[in-house]
């Protein structure tokens, strides 16, 4: 290879090492952009779910929590349906002898 020829071949391999290596910078940047917002979808998906399971548990929990004072509440709530027998009390279905 005489002078010129060599001075051509280097930057032929010079621009076309360039052209490479701009192609793939732009090839995975593109990719890059996808990834982070498919990314971000994924976080805010999985963060809305985790918020909506958390609200689950902590009605599971006041569910199981009331439980334990059911028994009250039920002898409560027998103790007016019997008190219904007063006279001074009146409601839409003690008035249904009346129609």
């Amino acid at each position: 290879m005489s002078g010129p020829e060599f001075i051509v071949a280097i930057v032929a391999i010079g621009s076309i090492t360039g052209l490479i290596k701009k192609w793939m910078d732009n090839r995975y940047s593109g990719a890059d952009t996808i990834r982070k917002n498919e990314l971000k979808e994924l976080q805010q998906t999985f963060e809305q779910h985790k918020k909506e399971i958390q609200k689950r548990v902590q009605n599971l929990e006041a569910i199981v929590a009331d439980d334990d004072g059911d028994e009250d509440i039920e002898t409560d709530y027998r103790q007016i349906e019997t008190s219904s027998s007063d006279s001074s009390l009146s409601n839409d279905l003690q008035q249904k002898e009346r129609v």
